[in-house]
């Protein structure tokens, strides 16, 4: 039919055309993995699932989604980083119908370890696309448009299990999203995979360059706790609600979506925001903001909880856009992806997987608590050694 280069029906897309296909990928990327907290509930009530098996859950998604990030790198190199976004998609897909079929703990992990493959298949590639094709002074623009489809993910996906789980039951849902996603595939796959660029191999020289760089670590701290801050506690909070106060799923899920809604109203700001503030000052005033809150989960109760519950992620969607761009400092252009994989691979092992798994063995401990005040503290100490190395993000 065609290659990677777009001959035949597959022809290049310009900036905005790639710029929106990449907004529909990431949402699916997002929504395959955030659906499952604001589910959860339902899930544990049928596959009778602890709140640790929860955080452990999703710490495996997280460490498929790196471990299968780190490596994406081979097939960007051989099929273009377009086909690799199609393959992610796929995958994902393939993850949702495992889900969906699930009768037992087992069968569901590895369906969600199937999504976060996937997901990890498509942030290299996607990051890649925009950092090689956006000019650094649109750059962060282009950033904050591609997180309006990963913060969508997160705000529909508790209104969706809200509005289709009555009808359609948790099994319904995966398979209707799995769906959805087939139609993104197809999409991107004629429509946004031509002349998308090819990747480096994540060779040993490589990742041995990248690793002697210390932005790449300060890289490595700033995504492990943003991803804390809005993943880690947007997979187990729900559960945790629902089990230590007296709350049902359903106002545990409008207030997450309420809360979203406010993420998602901040992040259309995010680019005069940033460039008024600055990357730096737009992540530090950001970081000190959620942590205040994320500790206040721990102690706060009634009206006040909520309170909390609705505007602990309202800023943090600002930080991702801020972050992106300083991730694309760090090291030359031509290893972008390798870089993004490392750095986002640690990002989401420690934010995205080992944080929710952490309050879920506390929780089940009942010292969950302790949780979130060691994640706020996590996010202050950040705030400090940003402080402490003014040269990172200034460009």
């Amino acid at each position: 039919m065609t290659d990677i280069k777009g001959r035949g029906i597959r022809r290049k897309p310009g900036n905005g055309l790639m710029i929106f296909l990449l907004i529909i990928a990431v949402f699916f990327s997002v929504v395959g993995r955030a659906i499952f907290s604001p589910l959860m509930p339902y899930l544990q009530e049928e596959l009778a699932i602890s709140l640790a098996t929860v955080g452990t859950m999703f710490l495996l998604v997280s460490v498929s989604f790196s471990l299968v990030m780190v490596f994406s790198g081979f097939l960007t190199a051989w099929f273009g980083h377009g086909n690799t976004v199609v393959a992610a998609l796929v995958l994902i897909l393939v993850g949702l119908v495992i889900s969906a079929s699930a009768g037992n703990a087992i069968v569901l992990a590895g369906g969600m370890i199937c999504i976060g493959a996937g997901a990890g298949t498509y942030a290299p590639s996607g990051i890649a696309m925009i950092n090689t094709k956006i000019s650094i002074e649109k750059r962060s623009t282009a950033f904050s448009l591609h997180e309006i489809g990963s913060n969508g993910a997160i705000l529909l996906a508790p209104l969706i299990v809200l509005a289709a789980v009555p009808l359609l039951g948790w099994r319904g849902v995966l398979l209707l999203i799995a769906f959805l996603t087939g139609i993104a595939s197809i999409a991107f796959y004629f429509f946004g995979a031509a002349e998308s660029g090819v990747g480096a191999k994540p060779n040993l020289s490589t990742i041995g360059t990248i690793l002697r760089l210390p932005h790449a670590y300060l890289g490595m701290l700033m995504f492990s706790t943003s991803l804390a801050g809005l993943h880690g506690v947007f997979s187990i909070l729900p559960a945790y609600l629902v089990e230590y106060s007296t709350w049902s799923a359903e106002h545990v899920n409008s207030l997450v979506t309420l809360s979203r809604v406010i993420s998602f109203s901040m992040l259309l700001l995010a680019g005069p925001i940033i460039k008024i503030m600055g990357t730096r000052k737009t992540i530090i005033v950001v970081l000190l903001f959620t942590g205040m809150l994320t500790g206040l989960i721990s102690v706060a109760e009634g009206r006040v909880l909520e309170i909390v519950v609705v505007f602990q992620p309202a800023l943090i969607a600002v930080m991702f856009p801020a972050q992106l761009s300083c991730l694309a400092e760090i090291g030359e252009t031509w290893y972008q992806n390798v870089t993004s994989a490392l750095v986002i691979t640690v990002g989401m092992i420690v934010g995205a997987g080992v944080v929710p798994a952490l309050v879920g063995v506390l929780s089940d401990l009942g010292i969950g608590w302790c949780g979130f005040v060691s994640l706020a503290l996590f996010m202050l100490l950040t705030v400090v050694i940003l402080m402490l190395n003014p040269s990172f993000g200034k460009r």
